[in-house]
């Protein structure tokens, strides 16, 4: 007989991540984290889920790039 697979859900996978659900649901859409998708929720194996959050780092926001000029700059007052 062959052992079931246990899986978590995604809200599951957030807690143990530390991510946003948005997050843990793109994870899955991209492949990074292999999942099945069963009556629109995301369903993760344990032990895969478990590799995976010892290599994660969650990131907040996205970089943030600067404005190269501004309104108040030099820039808006040449003639």
């Amino acid at each position: 007989m062959v052992p079931a697979l246990e899986y978590v859900s995604s809200a599951e996978a957030t807690r143990l991540l530390g991510a946003s659900h948005v997050t843990v649901s793109q994870l899955c859409q991209r492949g990074t984290l292999p999942a099945i998708k069963l009556a629109n929720r995301w369903l993760i194996p344990k032990d895969t889920l478990q590799e995976f959050a010892r290599t994660y780092t969650p990131k907040v926001g996205r970089p943030r790039t600067k404005r190269k000029y501004t309104k108040r700059s030099p820039i808006w007052f040449r003639n």
